[in-house]
């Protein structure tokens, strides 16, 4: 499955890939109201697409089914890239969404970044690293992840990140018929567990060393692990139910991604993922594979590299 990108001189189009959690650990609260987190975050082949095409003198508009308009975050992006160079970007950005939204899978700050670096392509802006950083981070906390292909480690509040090698993975995502508020989840969590520095201090450091070390898939099964997934599964019995169905169906393991209620299993070959996808019925679910920095969804120009972690 190809994520790649085409152009023309007034329409560039970017696939938008969701993302999993493989791993989510967090911490207490920081000064600025994030909490401190510590994830090894993977881009997958379940993915939408942005199409971005110059209006002269049409302003700037999205289309999009989901979340259309000024309060999409793929605008919020552009104006903020506008505000930093002092200029206006006319473009209609179309964005085709096959991401389930609401589920813990990154898909509208996936369309952020494919929004930010499809007009940079398309009015042949060259943007160094710092600045396209800076206007991600300034849109939300998971947008900087998805300028950059491959398995990252996310810290801070999510926006310090380092590359990861990992494994090729075999992944079905799964997801209930129930909406989740990430302000809610998180705050179930502060109420069913105190969590201080000093236990989620030495937790990040062995995901940071045992992701930097992981070889096989269950290297890698071995690391999944989301600390909000109790307080979900307490209160959210389908969630808990779609992750033993995974379990049940030859998972090496399966968690909850992100603040849910989007779920996922690892497995050992393609052909038990693809049985074990229809084994989820009736939640809907994909098999995907990891996107390997093979086959980029969109990478810097050539000679450019992320801000140091």
């Amino acid at each position: 499955m190809s994520l790649g990108t085409a152009r023309s001189e007034d329409r560039v189009e970017i696939g938008a890939p969701a993302k999993l959690n493989l791993a989510l650990l967090v911490g207490p609260v920081r000064p600025d109201g994030f909490h401190e987190i510590a994830s090894l975050m993977l881009p997958i082949t379940l993915s939408d697409r942005v199409i971005v095409e110059r209006t002269p003198g049409a302003g700037l508009d999205v289309v999009c089914d989901v979340a259309p308009g000024a309060d999409n975050l793929a605008a919020k992006a552009i104006r903020e890239l506008g505000e930093r160079l002092d200029r206006a970007f006319e473009v209609r950005v179309t964005i085709e969404k096959r991401v389930p939204s609401g589920g813990g899978l990154g898909g509208g700050s996936s369309d952020a970044a494919a929004a930010l670096l499809a007009v940079e392509r398309l009015f042949s802006l060259d943007l160094s690293v710092k600045v396209l950083y800076d206007v991600a981070a300034a849109v939300g906390s998971d947008v900087p992840f998805f300028l950059w292909p491959g398995p990252q480690l996310a810290m801070g509040r999510g926006q310090v990140l380092k590359d990861v090698p990992l494994p090729a993975l075999h992944l079905v995502v799964a997801i209930p018929d129930i909406g989740l508020s990430t302000a809610a989840v998180y705050r179930w969590r502060d109420e069913d567990a105190e969590v201080t520095l000093k236990e989620f201090a030495p937790r990040a450091r062995l995901l940071a060393s045992r992701a930097q070390a992981a070889e096989t898939t269950r290297d890698v099964a071995a690391l999944v692990a989301n600390d909000l997934e109790p307080s979900v599964v307490m209160r959210k019995h389908k969630v808990g139910e779609l992750l033993e169905r995974l379990r049940s169906a030859g998972a090496l393991t399966a968690a909850m991604t992100g603040s849910g209620a989007a779920v996922f299993g690892v497995f050992a070959t393609e052909e038990k993922a693809l049985a074990a996808r229809a084994a989820a019925a009736p939640a809907r679910a994909w098999y995907v594979t990891d996107l390997q920095p093979g086959e980029p969804k969109r990478a810097p120009a050539k000679g450019r590299g992320k801000p140091p972690a």
